[in-house]
């Protein structure tokens, strides 16, 4: 790969453009099937760097041999390689890509493109949470396709601001997904400083439920056990719907992360009941996740994140919507949601 740029000085001259980085048109387009030059042009609603745009740059699946070309607006990508007409390409642009004033993408921008005659349009949606429950925005998520490696995906984006993602125009097919912290937003995994996340089966096919990933608790979370009844407490209480053998519910306080866990009590098929007689005060996030080995639950255990390489499903999990306050000798009741794993 190389490439060439005119300037990366900012224009002289005119009042301060502010406004957000945008793709104004690109060829192909969107979602254009026959595709059969070998370049592709971008032209965008500011200018830009040939240095920030080949560092925000990743096409899906891989193709190696290209060069890249900038010039004031407009990107060219040069393509040396043959293309596959039953594949869906994409173009990824990273959502931090600035243009010459350092004004950013508002959103990952993909442009899918086929040389064939189909473009892919399945879809698998979701959320990625951090270890204490939060949305984890900026996370990177990745979907493979017969044994992809963590650093060939055949699809992936960035999560939003609320840690929701969409990976769309897939194939038919299972995929495993999973998520990476990619804290240094390369669009990368590098597994040796950060953090991964994966899904609660290996293979998730287009059109499934929406997904929820989480990362692994930090190390110093600690699992707290229920107040005694000399502290001043409250109690929480409600009920999940799973389709499980067993439920391990978690409260979660957003103030010093401490961790409290209960087993649901099953009140019928698919229904579940929770209490916590005695929890301190606090704001909590609760949630529900099913347990691997659900004859062991009369002592609960926290969620286990399971692993990417090798591949270990996850606990599935749910999350209540909203966070809940406890206050001392209040019962908090009718905190009630669904999993569907």
């Amino acid at each position: 790969m190389s490439v060439g740029c005119a300037s990366d000085r900012p224009p002289s001259g005119g009042a301060v453009d502010l406004s957000p980085l945008q793709i104004r048109s690109s060829e192909p387009s969107h979602a254009a099937t026959g595709f059969s030059g070998n370049t592709i042009r971008i032209v965008f609603s500011h200018p830009i760097s040939g240095r920030e745009f080949l560092k925000a740059l990743l096409i899906a699946p891989s193709i190696n041999n290209y060069d890249v070309s900038v010039r004031g607006r407009e990107a060219e990508i040069h393509l040396y390689d043959h293309l596959d007409p039953a594949t869906t390409y994409r173009v990824i642009l990273n959502r931090h890509m600035r243009d010459i004033r350092g004004n950013k993408l508002d959103k990952t921008e993909i442009i899918a493109f086929s040389a064939g005659m189909k473009v892919d349009t399945g879809s698998i949606d979701g959320t990625v949470y951090t270890g204490n429950l939060t949305p984890a925005s900026d996370a990177l998520v990745l979907a493979f396709r017969n044994g992809g490696t963590p650093n060939q995906p055949d699809y992936l984006v960035q999560t939003a601001q609320d840690g929701t993602f969409r990976l769309d125009n897939l194939a038919e097919g299972g995929y495993l997904i999973a998520a990476v912290s990619d804290s240094n937003g390369n669009l990368r995994f590098d597994a040796e400083s950060e953090a991964s996340a994966v899904a609660h089966k290996k293979q998730i096919s287009p059109g499934a439920p929406p997904l929820n990933l989480r990362f692994e608790p930090d190390a110093g979370t600690a699992t707290r056990q229920p107040a005694t009844p000399a502290e001043k407490h409250g109690t929480l209480t409600g009920m999940c719907r799973a389709d499980a053998k067993a439920l391990t519910i978690e409260a979660r306080r957003k103030s010093d992360n401490a961790s409290f866990l209960t087993a649901a009590v099953m009140a019928g098929k698919g229904t579940f009941r929770y209490i916590f007689k005695a929890i301190p005060p606090g704001t909590y996030t609760v949630s529900a996740s099913v347990p691997s080995r659900p004859k062991e639950n009369t002592t609960p255990k926290a969620w286990e994140p399971g692993r990417l390489d090798p591949f270990r499903a996850s606990e599935p999990f749910a999350i209540y919507p909203d966070t809940v306050k406890i206050r001392p000798d209040w019962v908090t009741g009718d905190i009630d949601f669904s999993l569907t794993p």
